[in-house]
């Protein structure tokens, strides 16, 4: 299904460690999307042989506050890359378009149940969008989790939001070689899964997450065999480069 094409105007650029960008802007006509879902950037050819690619980028905030605070995307920029390039020439002012929205991967948890968001680099976003969101808020869930992983600490985009919405976190870092203290530890989002309590309860929480194919495949195969129905455990994968075309995002 087609998807509706929109101008915005960035608002801020945000250029931080390890290649990352938040970029954040305002259309001109605001429109509505789901926590979780993504949009789609034009990048135009940087020369007149050189043709228009879409890339597809998660809303790392969810609707009611993109509409008060601009939306946002946080992208791992690849050098070399088209839209790294195109990122290159970006600065706050500059009109860029985006098609929008697109995916199934949004939050739907209700009362009563345990949540745990996995995500890993900027798949993170999504994971955002949903823990801010008016519909989490509203669930009246037992619990919230989020295991975030990344290589190294100043990978780490976001700190605090997810804290701050009642969601106990930890950052896993599989590469840092500095000591660390609680809530960031070594290793990889599947060794803090291997260390939860003996009597966490598997069965009783639905699964958010998000980020590479490899990492996804790990995650649903230990919770499968911890006894975690399918219906439970949502998931997107995404690639760095990816189109908005099926579901990787992020």
């Amino acid at each position: 299904m087609a998807r509706r094409l929109f101008r915005c105007q960035i608002q801020e650029i945000k250029r931080l460690d390890e290649g990352l960008v938040i970029l954040r802007f305002k259309p001109q006509v605001a429109f509505n999307f789901e926590p979780g879902q993504f949009t789609s950037l034009e990048v135009p050819g940087l020369h007149k042989d050189q043709e228009t690619v879409w890339r597809a980028y998660s809303f790392a905030l969810p609707y009611e506050l993109s509409r008060e605070h601009g939306y946002e995307l946080c992208i791992k920029q690849l050098k070399g890359g088209r839209a790294g390039s195109y990122l290159d020439t970006l600065k706050e002012g500059d009109w860029i378009r985006v098609r929008a929205a697109y995916g199934d991967f949004t939050f739907h948890s209700g009362q009563g149940r345990g949540v745990c968001f996995i995500g890993t680099g900027t798949g993170v976003a999504p994971l955002r969008s949903m823990a801010l969101s008016r519909q989490f808020q509203k669930a009246d869930l037992s619990f919230g989790l989020a295991v975030l992983g990344y290589r190294v600490l100043g990978e780490v985009p976001y700190i605090g939001d997810f804290e701050r919405m009642g969601i106990t976190t930890i950052y896993s870092l599989s590469r840092e070689k500095i000591p660390l203290e609680y809530p960031f530890a070594h290793g990889r989002v599947t060794d803090v899964l291997k260390q939860m309590r003996a009597d966490f309860p598997w069965s009783g929480t639905d699964y958010y997450i998000c980020g590479n194919p490899d990492m996804i495949r790990e995650v649903v195969q230990f919770l499968l065999q911890k006894g975690v129905p399918a219906a439970q455990i949502m998931s997107e994968a995404f690639e760095s480069s990816s189109s908005a075309t099926g579901s990787q995002a992020a």
